[in-house]
This record gives structure tokens, C-alpha cells and sequence, in this order.
């Protein structure tokens, strides 16, 4: 069981302080990187090496404290502060392999939360696993993950479907920034790929809602890509690096990474650099190796983080990501003798300022100002062709974000805000016949721009067992371009959505739970004037369209005991107004280069439908069990067709072994069902065989053990050597293969 707080003395000083230590439970040794909240007033602190934290600045009140750590209990105890006090506190966290539903969350609430308590379904890859599994690459980091599907184009590439929807119809976010763009396309896409999986402390998706926080996109969901941060020193100058190294079977995969922490007790900075030599895929069975799928990546990154007087604190950031030679292999073996991402570029830089203040309507604001680069370039060349196609998109995004958070009432809580974002597209194209060059229209038009600019408030009441969750938002966004081949555009699309939950809290350890979430999707720069090669076609500009909307409503419960821990939701989402490809004309011909045209347009309404099962069962304290189940029903109501791209029935199984000290093991079985269901896009798409993908079945093993500065792990992927594809995707999955990665600390 869970140890109380050790009140041990109050003292009279001139300001209200915590401060603690926080310690195991089980072996009484100090905790460090704890994070430790006063949930209701935001301000927080994190445990240093020896497991000392420190809170000032508080007014007096009545709090709760809850303290957090992967691979631990959460702590949450009610405590007093005095006036001209300091409170001195001993917290004590229980180990656990239960992680289900027993985590602090941020993506949710736009603010630190108890995922039990809240109502969104949500999916959660903490850090615990991405150091026992070293994934390849972010997206691939959600394999298995309850309620998302991965697709995979390129093996440079990862798009998640979450509840049946996929691209622009989700939002993908890097600490709080959005990564979405002006021309993020429907479909799949590969941004995802461009963070570097060692900068990941955690990723948090958000299924079904989104838009009220976040704005558009949100249709499907949020995937939150959570970075590292630096330890500050508990006293003088530390400084401290690790080393990883990766290698993978038959030359699939070589990576390493160096890195630096230096801290002192009010100013820490990590940094470093990372390198991927990406082979061949070798897919299971008599596929074999799939050429050309390899490629390179690096990636530097620095963050730097300064504690302020009355706990305010300020984060500066740097993230650069190149991947370098990326082929299309799906085109290569369907009619290119070319078709290659080289480079592929990813910049973010941002500033961050928390201030914390005694007005309890104005009780934290929080300042974000970014800027985000996409840098593509693309070379194309068709079989039997001598025309070499040089495509170059580059989109520079600055943004803003002011949040302010409100406690007027113990059982009150409010998040507003106010965030925009600009986006500028320099876009152009050069093609190459026999040495004669000839400069073309780009993908879009250059110079085209995109500004985006919305409030937003969210408001959480409790009422004894319920809480009660409204929001809403408004969003107003100014497109432009000019066009001299197609026309110009400028439009003002605009949207209202909000959100509505209920909770009900039975007897503490099950939430029952009801929500109504309305979302939207502004056409973007991509939807109004794309003119180019896409799945199955080639597509023409339409610059009349309408924001797509839904209206998501869900049940749901969550279950957390000792030994226990789980969740269930049934959803169905209503969509209006959707935008995809319709067959088309240009220049009054149907197809261009021997590819058809498509334009696109609010072609359809539709409904989504599912269910979404998620368990962990603890048998003793060192063996669990744990497996989840998705199953997503799509149909175009005016096509009367399947929709493009659902997943078919998916989950796993498995087995997770830890001992004490420093050895863990896992077993574990990944499934997916055939899916014959499919849209007239989907039958055209080359990715997907004829009938449909087939239904799979993998076994994986891995294992690792960690001594003081030394982190070793390992796996057999594929163990029978299963040939299978994800459904909708461009590559197969790795054979059966090993793997060994190992970290060391300084």
C-alpha cells in the first residue's frame, strides 16, 4: 500500500514553500526526476538527484499534491498551506508495473492531469516502454497502441489512423506546438517521421477530440509528442552524458546517439546528436529484402531551462532533423524508376515562459512563441522516361500561444487562451529533358500563405462523484495565393465547436463516462491549390471548399485496482462535409501523363463506429499480463461505400516480467484480421492487393538489464518469420530479425 506524507514541522518565514524528498517506497532510497504538482494552483517542481524538491510562491489554501513517476503508484494527498509558512514532506511512491490509467497526462486537459479522472480516451507510450522496445522511429513507437493503426507509405514514413481517420485529419503536435502545416495532405503522410525517437520522453494520443484545445485537424484525435527535459543540479555544477547504440539484423538498421546534461541548481541544458543508417527492409517469409527502402537520418537537438524567482520558469528549444535519399518504394515498383524524398527537413525552435501568480483568475499564464520549417524536396522519373522531375517545398510557421489558467473556486477549474499561427509556402518545381531545363508550377502556389487565429476556454466542475467538463472554441483562418494557372485564392473559412463531458466517480476505483465533442478541419493550402501526383492519381486545384465537421459521441469506463486496470469505449463519430478526390478534368482531358485526374470536393457525409478495449492484470509482483482490442466500422453514407483506409480488427497480447534489480522481459503477440472492406479508392490504390489485406499474426521477445550507469536491451522480432503488411501500406514489416541496443551513462 500506498505510505502517507510525513508532516514533520511548520515554520514561520516571510512566504509559503514546500519542499520535500521523495523516496521509493519499497527500498526507502531517494527518487530523482519526480514530478511533483499542486494540481490545483499549476505550480510544480521536479526531485533532483537526491530527491529533493521545492514549491515557493504559493498563496495560502488547500491543495492537492500529486507526485508522478513512470513505474510508479501516483501519489495524491490533500494538504494545507499556511501563511508565512514552509511545509516539509516526505513522499514516498509505490513501485508498480501498472501503468494502465496511472498517468499524468497534459494533452487532455492542456494542463497536468490524472488520466483516471479524465474523460478523454486516451493512449499513452511513457518512457518506461520506448527504453525497454528502442523503436526505430516515432511513428513505429505506436505500434500496438489502443485505438491507433499504423500505416506505412515509405519506410521513411508513419502516418497513425485513429479511429479510422488518417493525415490532415489528425493533429500532430511537439510540446505543446503544432506540427501540422498549411500543407499537410489528406491521406498518409511521413512527418511524423522527422522527430528523433531519443528526444521522446513521452507520446500522449487524444482519441476523438481535440478541436476545442487544439483547433483543426483535431477530427480523429491529437498525437503529442512529449520531449526530454534536462535535471537541474541539487547543488553546484553537474554534468553528466550518455551513449546509445543500436544495430539490427542484416543491416536494417545502425544508429547512435552522444549527449550532454549540464546543470547547476537554476539552470540546466541537454543536448545532442543522433545518426540513423536505415537498410533495406528484409520482410518474413519469401519476400526478402525490398530495394529501394533504405535511407539516412541525423538529428541535433538542445533544450535549456532556467528557473525563475516564485517558481516561474522559462524553456528554450532547438530541434533539427534530416532525412536524407527517402524512396517512395510503393511508386518505384509501380511505374518509377525514381521517386525519392532528398531531404527531408525538419526545424523547430521555441521559447517558453510559465509565470505563476496569487489571483486566482489569473493563477498561471503561460507564453509560446515558435518557429517551425518543413523542407521538402522530391526528384521523380517515370519509367521509360528521359524527363526528370525536381519538386521543392519549403513552409516556414511562426506561432503564439497565450494560455491562462483559473482556480476561482476550489471546485472550479479553467483553461483560455488565445494561440495563432502563419504559415508562408515557397514551393517550385524544375524539369529536366535530355539537359534542357524548364521551370514549372510547384506543388503550390509560391508564395502562398495561411494564418490561423482562435480563442478557446475549457471548464472542469466537480459536483461530490461528477465532474463536469464544457469547452469551447472559435477559429477564424485567411488563405491566400496567387495563381496565375488555376486562379487565385482567398478564403475566410471560420468555425465554432465545443465539447461536453460528464464523469461519474463509483466508489473511487471505476469513472463512468459520457461526452459530446464537435471538431473541424479548415481547408488548407493543400486542399485549395495542390496540383500534382498523389496514391492513384493526379489532382487539380478546387478553391471552393468548406471546413469538414464532426460530431463525435462516446461512452466509455475506466477501472484501476491494485492488481487491476482497464478501459472501455464505444464511440460513433458523424462527419458533413468531407473532402476527398473526385474523378475530374483539366484542360478538358481526364487524365494527365497517363495518370487520372482527380480535384478535390465536399464529396460525402459519413460515419464512423467502434469499440476500443484496453487491460493490464498484475499476478504477482513481478509477472503481468496486459492486451487491448480495436475495432473501427467506416461507411460513406452518400457513396454508400466502405471508407478509404479503415483498419480492420487489430490488438495484442502480452507478458511483462520484472525483476528486482534491473532484469525485465516481454513476450508479446500483435494481430491484425484481413480487411476486405474497401472504398473505390482504395481498390485503385496499388498499396492494397486485390480483395484486400490480408489478416496477420507476429510473436516478438525482448529482454534487458540495467547495473548503475549500464542500460542493455534486446529483441526477436517476428519470430516465425510471418510475411504481413499493415493495411494500406507501401512496405511489409520486418522479417524475423534481431536486435541489440545498449546505453551508457556518465
Amino acid at each position: 500500500m500506498l505510505s502517507g506524507l510525513l508532516f514533520l514541522f511548520t515554520l514561520q518565514m516571510k512566504g509559503q514553500e514546500i519542499r520535500g524528498i521523495v523516496y521509493d517506497a519499497k527500498f526507502d532510497r531517494p527518487l530523482p526526476n519526480v514530478s511533483v504538482l499542486l494540481t490545483d494552483s499549476r505550480h510544480g517542481s521536479v526531485s533532483d538527484k537526491s530527491g529533493n524538491f521545492k514549491i515557493s510562491g504559493i498563496k495560502p489554501g488547500n491543495y492537492k499534491l500529486m507526485a508522478s513517476m513512470v513505474g510508479y503508484l501516483i501519489y495524491e494527498k490533500e494538504i494545507e498551506v499556511s501563511s508565512g509558512s514552509i511545509l516539509n514532506l516526505n513522499v514516498y511512491l509505490q513501485p508498480t508495473n501498472i501503468t494502465l490509467n496511472n498517468e499524468i497526462v497534459i494533452t487532455a486537459r492542456r494542463a497536468a492531469s490524472n488520466e483516471f479522472t479524465t474523460p478523454e480516451a486516451i493512449s499513452v507510450v511513457n518512457q518506461q516502454i520506448i527504453e525497454e522496445e528502442s523503436p526505430r522511429s516515432v511513428p513505429e513507437a505506436l505500434t500496438g497502441t489502443t485505438g491507433v493503426f499504423l500505416q506505412k507509405t515509405n519506410h521513411g514514413g508513419g502516418s497513425p489512423i485513429i479511429r479510422g481517420l488518417i493525415g490532415n485529419q489528425n493533429l500532430l503536435m511537439v510540446d505543446g506546438i503544432r506540427l501540422n502545416n498549411a500543407t499537410f495532405r489528406s491521406g498518409p503522410n511521413q512527418y511524423l517521421n522527422t522527430i528523433d525517437p531519443n528526444l521522446v520522453d513521452k507520446m500522449e494520443v487524444v482519441r476523438g477530440s481535440g478541436s476545442v484545445l487544439y483547433g483543426t485537424d483535431a477530427l480523429g484525435g491529437v498525437v503529442q509528442v512529449i520531449t526530454r527535459n534536462p535535471s537541474f543540479a541539487d547543488s553546484g555544477f553537474m554534468a553528466g552524458a550518455n551513449l546509445y547504440g543500436k544495430m539490427v539484423s542484416e543491416n536494417m538498421e545502425k544508429s547512435g546517439r552522444a549527449e550532454v546534461n549540464l546543470a547547476s541548481k537554476k539552470i540546466a541544458f541537454l543536448g545532442g546528436y543522433t545518426y540513423h543508417d536505415f537498410g533495406d527492409i528484409v520482410a518474413g517469409d519469401t519476400l526478402g529484402k525490398e530495394t529501394p527502402t533504405g535511407y539516412t537520418e541525423y538529428s541535433a537537438d538542445g533544450k535549456l531551462l532556467v528557473k525563475l524567482p516564485k517558481n516561474n520558469e522559462l524553456t528554450i528549444a532547438y530541434q533539427y532533423d534530416r532525412l536524407n535519399n527517402v524512396p517512395r518504394y510503393d511508386k518505384i515498383v509501380s511505374g518509377y524508376s525514381f521517386y525519392h524524398f532528398d531531404p527531408q527537413i525538419r526545424q523547430l525552435g521555441y521559447l517558453k515562459l510559465k509565470t505563476y501568480h496569487k489571483n486566482k483568475w489569473i493563477s498561471q499564464i503561460n507564453f509560446t512563441a515558435s518557429f517551425n520549417q518543413s523542407d521538402e524536396s522530391r526528384k521523380i522519373q517515370k519509367n521509360g522516361q528521359s524527363k526528370i522531375r525536381y519538386e521543392h517545398d519549403k513552409v516556414n510557421t511562426w506561432g503564439g500561444t497565450m494560455e491562462i489558467c483559473s482556480y476561482p473556486l476550489e471546485d472550479w477549474k479553467i483553461v483560455s487562451g488565445i494561440d495563432y499561427y502563419y504559415d508562408k509556402v515557397i514551393s517550385g518545381a524544375v524539369e529536366v529533358n535530355n539537359g534542357t531545363e524548364s521551370i514549372k508550377r510547384g506543388l503550390y502556389p509560391n508564395g502562398s500563405t495561411s494564418a490561423s487565429i482562435a480563442v478557446f476556454t475549457s471548464h472542469t466542475f466537480t459536483v461530490q462523484n461528477f465532474s463536469f467538463i464544457l469547452g469551447g472554441r472559435f477559429n477564424t483562418f485567411d488563405v491566400k495565393a496567387t495563381d496565375e494557372v488555376f486562379g487565385n485564392v482567398d478564403v475566410k473559412p471560420s468555425a465554432v465547436v465545443g465539447n461536453a463531458s460528464v464523469v461519474y466517480d463509483l466508489k473511487s476505483h471505476i469513472n463512468l463516462i459520457g461526452s459530446v465533442y464537435s471538431a473541424f478541419r479548415a481547408p488548407n493550402i493543400s486542399d485549395l491549390s495542390s496540383f500534382g501526383t498523389f496514391n492513384y492519381g493526379i489532382e487539380v486545384p478546387n478553391k471552393d471548399l468548406k471546413p469538414e465537421k464532426s460530431l463525435n459521441t462516446e461512452i466509455g469506463i475506466k477501472a484501476k485496482y491494485d492488481r487491476f486496470s482497464g478501459s472501455l469505449y464505444l464511440f460513433r463519430n458523424y462527419l458533413t462535409d468531407l473532402i476527398g478526390n473526385a474523378k475530374s478534368t483539366w484542360d478538358g482531358l481526364d487524365s494527365i501523363d497517363g495518370e487520372k485526374v482527380y480535384r478535390k470536393e465536399n464529396y460525402a457525409s459519413a460515419f464512423l463506429k467502434g469499440i476500443e478495449a484496453e487491460a493490464q492484470y498484475k499476478f504477482i509482483s513481478w509477472l503481468m499480463a496486459y492486451g487491448n482490442l480495436t475495432y473501427t466500422y467506416g461507411q460513406n453514407e452518400d457513396l454508400k461505400e466502405p471508407l478509404s483506409r479503415i483498419p480492420p480488427l487489430n490488438g495484442k497480447i502480452g507478458l511483462h516480467f520484472q525483476s528486482n534489480p534491473g532484469f525485465w522481459s516481454r513476450v508479446e503477440w500483435l494481430s491484425a484480421a484481413k480487411q476486405d472492406r474497401l472504398s473505390s479508392g482504395d481498390e485503385a490504390d496499388s498499396r492494397i492487393p486485390k480483395g484486400g489485406t490480408p489478416g496477420w499474426n507476429i510473436l516478438n521477445l525482448s529482454a534487458g538489464y540495467t547495473w548503475k550507469w549500464l542500460h542493455i536491451t534486446a529483441g526477436l522480432n517476428n519470430i516465425f518469420n510471418k510475411a504481413y503488411r499493415t493495411h494500406g501500406s507501401g512496405v511489409d514489416g520486418y522479417g524475423r530479425s534481431v536486435w541489440l541496443a545498449m546505453k551508457v551513462g556518465f
